[in-house]
């Protein structure tokens, strides 16, 4: 949670970006590992980035750019490769 204050994030909900929250939620669930909560972060680079104080209290943020350029074929590597830093500590 220090990490996400620090960066101005701001925690995202389902209904705020459905697509997002599926993908993240999907992926998750195929990695057999806990959803984590999904932040965004206002800025203009595309950095997202994971972090957790344990490996029951996973976090994922984004920036907007890659949100509003990508499709879900090419978020889904990007985030694939920051949940993967969760499930493998």
């Amino acid at each position: 949670q220090v990490v996400m204050s620090m960066n101005t994030a701001e925690e995202l909900h389902a209904q705020d970006n459905p697509e997002l929250w599926q993908i993240v939620e999907d992926m998750a669930m195929g990695a057999r590992a806990p959803r984590p909560r999904v932040y965004i972060i206002d800025e203009a680079s595309p950095n997202p980035f994971a972090t957790a104080r344990d490996p029951e209290h996973p976090r994922l943020a984004v920036t907007p750019a890659p949100l509003a350029t990508r499709t879900r074929a090419e978020l889904q590597p990007v985030l694939g490769h920051e949940l993967s830093h969760l499930r493998n500590y």
